[in-house]
């Protein structure tokens, strides 16, 4: 992959999190940061964009204005002095984590504002009705360019996920185009998302067929009620049925979460949040999360996850939360 291609989200996301532990001498040990790091070229390329923005940085503690705003942290029990210094010790590499993600995130978004015809910022959604009656609703930091020619009418999607509720033209075939594979409407509505280097489709109606040529399979037709993931290093697999209003609770300003992992919960919100949203401690990232949640106002989400989990929170700004126990 060249060197120069944008490093997702969740790859920069993550990048953070390991960044943030073992900068502040959280992490019990390396091993764990090790094999994430060799599991992918791209895990190596968002840590060390890490690190080089740390040192661009000059390894500096928080602002005057931003050591201010913190509030004060309870020592987790009266017998342990040493709890509130630790907590402290990781606040600055979990700050320069956060402005290394938006830094790397305001790099990479104007190549992709000149490819696209419409593009959302973080936390908007936008509705586009196209000539054709045809209705397309970007969902948080996505993108995509438009391709309707006399015969043929394509949406590619550039990034992030879009919801589609197509006007009827047997004549001009309507296909959302993304990452090397295709989604071609045979009834109305559906919902095409990018994750990583995966890519997730869900037909809210009818039906649509989905080829990826790629893998060297057939193209599925979905039916209603079924969504499908493509992606280089899955196999191709089988429809698999979704809970009713899950995959475009979005377009109703929701989030639904079923038994969740807080780490995917927290990376869903993060997708909303104009700034960054940071879990501390690997005991804390795996706690089951259920409920239903707001778009429109993450802060709120997080007391939200407070109350249920029994967790504890600082605002560093208004650009940065921490989770912790």
């Amino acid at each position: 992959m060249p060197t120069d291609d944008p490093i997702p989200k969740e790859i920069a996301d993550e990048a953070a999190r390991w960044f943030a532990e073992h900068d502040s001498g959280l992490l019990s040990d390396d091993s764990g940061l090790a094999a994430w790091l060799a599991a992918d070229p791209l895990h190596a390329r968002a840590f060390a964009e890490m690190e080089a923005v740390w040192s661009d940085l000059g390894e500096v503690n928080p602002a005057s204005d931003v050591r201010a705003s913190l509030p004060p942290l309870p020592r987790r029990s009266p017998g342990n002095d040493n709890d509130h210094s630790v907590r402290h010790a990781w606040m600055p590499a979990a700050l320069t984590a956060c402005v290394a993600v938006m830094a790397i995130g305001l790099a990479q978004d104007w190549p992709m504002r000149l490819r696209a015809d419409a593009v959302t910022a973080t936390g908007e959604q936008r509705t586009l009705t196209m000539p054709d009656g045809s209705r397309v609703i970007l969902n948080t930091h996505s993108a995509v360019a438009f391709d309707y020619r006399p015969n043929v009418r394509i949406v590619r999607l550039l990034r992030g996920e879009a919801a589609f509720t197509v006007a009827p033209d047997r004549s001009r075939p309507f296909t959302v185009e993304a990452s090397g594979g295709s989604s071609t409407a045979l009834g109305t509505r559906f919902v095409v998302r990018e994750d990583g280097e995966d890519t997730r489709v869900a037909v809210t109606e009818h039906t649509v067929r989905v080829a990826y040529p790629r893998s060297g399979a057939e193209a599925v037709t979905l039916p209603e009620g079924k969504s499908f993931v493509y992606g280089p290093d899955r196999p191709w697999g089988v429809p698999t049925p979704f809970s009713a209003g899950e995959p475009d609770a979005w377009v109703q300003g929701e989030l639904v979460f079923e038994n969740r992992p807080l780490w995917e919960v927290v990376a869903e919100l993060n997708r909303y949040y104009p700034g960054y949203i940071q879990v501390i401690g690997t005991e804390v990232r795996d706690r089951r999360v259920s409920g239903v949640f707001s778009i429109s106002n993450p802060a709120s989400a997080v007391a939200k996850l407070q109350r249920s989990l029994g967790l504890r929170s600082i605002h560093i700004t208004d650009r940065l939360i921490l989770i912790f126990v």
